[in-house]
């Protein structure tokens, strides 16, 4: 090989290095699964889970939790007498800034106005929002022991100062 043609190899090869560079620098070289997959939002496993139809240990009571496209989450509390559905509460969970929040609006209470809980736990089993200024509960708690239970339960001040807990223990029906 000639110095000219050692000299115009060496060319074309930097120059191809750099196109291709320049490609990947654009995305256009980049065509993984991973690359065009929408990355998952952080804190959202806990709520995945939550995502089907629980009932609960006495049979009584039903919660429905379902997500929307947006990313949010939605849940209906509800009970059965014979025919009859009767809705107990709704709740929302969304994104504000940093945290998760859990608004609930509960039939016959806080004069229809849903109530605001922040998150202040979050693990890929378990969520904990609270609400420091509202008169009952302060807290509320979610936690999965398995794939198909769901211990929930409620903790607030009481009239003696101290705190009363109420659970709510789930199965899940789907």
């Amino acid at each position: 090989m000639t110095n000219s043609s050692i000299f115009a190899c060496a060319i074309a090869l930097i120059l191809t290095a750099a196109c291709n560079n320049e490609n990947k620098a654009a995305g256009a070289d980049d065509q993984s699964p991973e690359s065009n997959a929408v990355k998952p939002v952080i804190g959202t496993d806990v709520f995945d889970k939550l995502v089907g139809t629980w009932q609960s240990e006495d049979g009584k009571s039903f919660e429905r939790w379902s997500k929307k496209s947006e990313g949010t989450y939605q849940s209906h509390v509800f009970s059965v007498r014979g025919t009859d559905t009767i809705f107990n509460e709704q709740a929302n969970i969304y994104r504000e800034g940093d945290a998760w929040i859990f608004e609930n609006t509960v039939t016959g209470q806080n004069a229809g106005k849903a109530v605001k809980f922040t998150s202040t736990l979050l693990r890929p089993n378990s969520v904990q929002f609270s609400n420091p200024g509202h008169d009952f509960p302060n807290e509320v708690n979610y936690t999965l022991k398995d794939g198909s239970t769901l211990n929930a339960f409620i903790v607030g001040k009481n009239k003696n100062g101290g705190l009363d807990t109420i659970p709510f223990n789930y199965k899940r029906m789907q």
